[in-house]
């Protein structure tokens, strides 16, 4: 899946010589994408890679027949709320980071943003197969 700033600003980081060289808030967006699976348990994390204004990231959603453990115990401790969604897991992630960079606008100095730092929604894309996923790991 891939999220991008509002308005593609480029907040996180610069590239340089094909590098991508994140400066403090590109490292808080990288900690907080690492940090989602203490969040939601039945998530794992794949490749990811933050840029100077978007990350692209896959995730693993537990499924099939070790899934309904997983969901279970989820269910169980969250009370009556169903397993999240993808939306749900990139939503906590553009809130989380939203929240905390707008903290260090202030604390720290940080660029500000107009409106939002996100973009409305993000791109998404089911990985079928590990030659897929090869491809991808390779993208980002």
């Amino acid at each position: 899946m891939t999220v991008c700033t509002h308005g593609k600003r480029c907040l996180f980081g610069d590239v340089v010589e094909e590098r991508m060289m994140p400066n403090e808030s590109g490292q808080m967006v990288r900690a907080a994408w690492d940090a989602l699976p203490e969040r939601f348990p039945m998530v794992e994390l794949d490749a990811c890679v933050v840029m100077p204004n978007h990350l692209h990231g896959v995730v693993v959603i537990a499924e099939d027949v070790g899934a309904t453990l997983v969901v279970a115990q989820y269910a169980r401790r969250a009370g009556t709320r169903p397993a999240p969604t993808l939306g749900d897991i990139v939503g906590a992630f553009k809130s989380i980071t939203t929240r905390d960079y707008a903290l260090s606008v202030r604390e720290r100095g940080w660029h500000p943003f107009a409106g939002r730092l996100w973009q409305r929604n993000y791109y998404e894309h089911v990985i079928r197969n590990e030659v897929s996923l090869s491809a991808i790991r390779v993208y980002i």
